[in-house]
């Protein structure tokens, strides 16, 4: 399957720009535009059908929330992570109500952008079955890491689960090459599986400079 199509709706470019760079830091994910303004959005999203909008509640002129109702009345196939520095109940309140993915209060990083990208892939996947059991029910209402979410087709369900039983199993953090070398897998390979782990919120990641160079990511359980 292709990466998931990300429109990010923000009004100030650098914000929107930083957005972009978190986003297309996700496996699995492509930020395909950014609009300023709710008309903006409205147009890209027709032309664009992006599978996610990162949307800014508070646009100039007609707000996030008002743009949200009018993506909803015409029932657009498209979820939507809300992006806020208001933590007014009442603007909780409508998003909920309009079925918005995730509630990010600005400012925000980049590991809890993952942990809500991570969400919509699960709402994503569940909901595009022909039916659902009362356990994926439940599973798609529980706000707590789960694995059961889309996996990207060059992944497998049984590796991922040794990788992360290898994170584990371990009394500290682990690189991608230790994790690899336990595993009998390609340090890139092993990069991936991790990098999804992080992804759906089942796991850590930090980046402690070493000194000069690029810092070594270290991996750790969620």
């Amino acid at each position: 399957m292709a990466d998931w199509k990300v429109l990010v709706v923000e009004d100030d470019a650098v914000v929107a720009r930083l957005h972009c760079r978190f986003v297309a830091r996700v496996p699995g994910f492509t930020p395909v535009g950014v609009a300023a303004t709710a008309a903006q959005a409205e147009e890209m999203v027709r032309t664009l059908r992006p599978d996610l909008i990162l949307l800014d509640l508070g646009l100039p002129g007609v707000d996030g929330v008002t743009l949200l109702r009018a993506l909803r009345a015409r029932a657009e196939d498209v979820e939507v992570i809300a992006v806020t520095a208001s933590t007014a109940t009442a603007s909780v309140r409508a998003t909920v109500q309009l079925g918005v993915v995730d509630y990010l209060v600005k400012p925000f990083d980049q590991d809890r952008l993952r942990k809500a990208l991570g969400l919509f892939q699960r709402r994503r996947s569940m909901l595009h079955a022909a039916s659902l059991a009362q356990e994926e029910v439940d599973r798609l209402y529980s706000d707590g890491p789960n694995a059961y979410r889309w996996l990207p087709r060059d992944l497998a369900h049984d590796r991922l689960a040794q990788v992360r039983d290898i994170l584990a199993s371990r009394a500290g953090p682990l690189t991608a090459a230790e994790v690899a070398e336990a595993a009998g897998i390609a340090r890139v390979t092993a990069r991936r599986y991790l990098e999804y782990l992080v992804t759906t919120g089942q796991a850590r990641v930090d980046a402690p400079s070493d000194g000069p160079g690029r810092p070594r990511k270290r991996y750790e359980p969620a």
